[in-house]
């Protein structure tokens, strides 16, 4: 009965060593094969196309989960202690990035360095001489000016965090739009640590 030709052996010999036709099997190649086959589309859409980078998708999910922990922090009220201590309360603030991006970036644009809006991360502000006129710019807007009114789109506390958020850009002042207004003098700094990024110590608060 002949060998079965999985099992043949090879006529050439290397250092006395023999070897076996011994072919992978044939689901072994056929999933080798579909891997190849499948990094063409994922580097297309990933890589030279409209997919998400993995920057993007730690972006979303932290987002996401900042918008789970707005709900332990009750209603906070937009009065400067409140807006200086979030300020420092990171997952926060990638949270409200992500607001400020979808209601904001369209006239201050996506890092707050201004286009059809002001600069917003220099020291030359229009409207705001406290911190605390951040809330009630974006309460009330200024619309003449074509800033909307955000009071009854916003809740009080994403008010209150979208002033930190806004008030944060400063740390980091960005060329763009020239200074427009008078300039302002530096945030007061807290006395308090920031409110906790956890979600289980923020529920027990």
């Amino acid at each position: 009965m002949a060998e079965p030709e999985r099992d043949r052996l090879f006529e050439h010999e290397y250092d006395g060593i023999k070897e076996y036709d011994n072919p992978m099997p044939r689901w072994w190649v056929y999933l080798f094969a579909g891997s190849i086959l499948f990094c063409f589309p994922y580097i297309i859409y990933y890589h030279l196309g409209r997919g998400p980078s993995i920057q993007e998708t730690l972006d979303a999910e932290i987002a996401a989960y900042a918008e789970q922990l707005m709900a332990t922090y009750g209603e906070l009220k937009p009065d400067t202690a409140t807006i200086v201590q979030y300020m420092d309360n990171e997952i926060a603030m990638k949270g409200m990035e992500s607001l400020f991006k979808g209601k904001c970036a369209q006239c201050h644009v996506a890092d707050g360095s201004g286009n059809v809006g002001p600069n917003l991360t220099d020291d030359y502000w229009l409207n705001v001489e406290q911190i605390i006129d951040i809330a009630e710019v974006l309460n009330n807007g200024r619309v003449a000016k074509g800033m909307p009114a955000w009071k009854d789109k916003l809740t009080e506390t994403q008010i209150v965090l979208l002033s930190s958020y806004v008030a944060r850009l400063r740390r980091e002042p960005l060329p763009g739009k020239e200074p427009q207004g008078d300039r302002i003098q530096p945030w007061p700094q807290s006395a308090e640590p920031p409110p906790a990024d956890d979600l289980a110590a923020g529920a027990a608060s």
